[in-house]
């Protein structure tokens, strides 16, 4: 009896974790729409996949985030200031692809003038088994 409540205590625990898991495509989308509201360029910027290829020189990797994020910042802080930024977000629904390599998430972004909209953020896995951003074709 001891064994099995410790077996049933196990399951709960691995249960509980990867409920909570950060690696799937509904958290990575609403980290980045959170990172979008708290204007954190550089942690949006981590979220997007990368190919393998662009990740030979770390050096220059680094230096193309910091720059994307720049230019992401400049872009997305004209567009919200139009909006007066953007306020919250809800998931709709999470789409997984048959073979688990790519997803969608459709959410629901407010800006703080009341406006909202729909849109899909494409996913996909890195080399790694990450869900990422893909912002690609």
């Amino acid at each position: 009896m001891k064994r099995l409540s410790i077996l049933l205590g196990l399951i709960v625990i691995v249960l509980a974790m990867t409920s909570c898991s950060s690696n799937t495509p509904k958290a990575v989308a609403e980290k980045s729409v959170k990172c979008l509201i708290d204007k954190d360029y550089e942690g949006y910027v981590d979220l997007l996949y990368l190919e393998d290829k662009d990740s030979q020189d770390a050096a220059k990797l680094e230096n193309d985030k910091k720059e994307l994020a720049a230019l992401l910042k400049s872009k997305a802080e004209k567009e919200y200031e139009k909006d007066k930024g953007l306020t919250s977000y809800e998931t709709l629904k999470e789409e997984i692809a048959e073979n688990g390599e790519t997803a969608v998430v459709k959410m629901k972004l407010t800006y703080g003038n009341g406006k909202s909209d729909d849109t899909d953020i494409k996913l996909r896995k890195d080399k790694n088994g990450d869900w990422k951003i893909d912002f690609g074709k």
